[in-house]
């Protein structure tokens, strides 16, 4: 069983439906290295209190 959000997926902190926006990763190179989609939340992007605490809980997510 995966622990990563999907499409579709709820928010944790507003339990709205996610989609997945594109991501472009660069490796200190002028080009692209690769492209992720990560899981965003439309309403807590919006919302500048949330949109610091999506911030943080994404970066704690991926980072461990």
């Amino acid at each position: 069983m995966t622990n990563e959000l999907l499409h579709g997926d709820l928010c944790p902190l507003c339990g709205q439906p996610l989609t997945l926006v594109p991501n472009v990763v660069r490796s200190n190179v002028r080009y692209p290295t690769r492209t992720d989609t990560v899981p965003h939340c439309r309403y807590c992007a919006t919302d500048m209190f949330r949109s610091q605490q999506w911030a943080d809980l994404m970066r704690a997510r991926y980072e461990s």
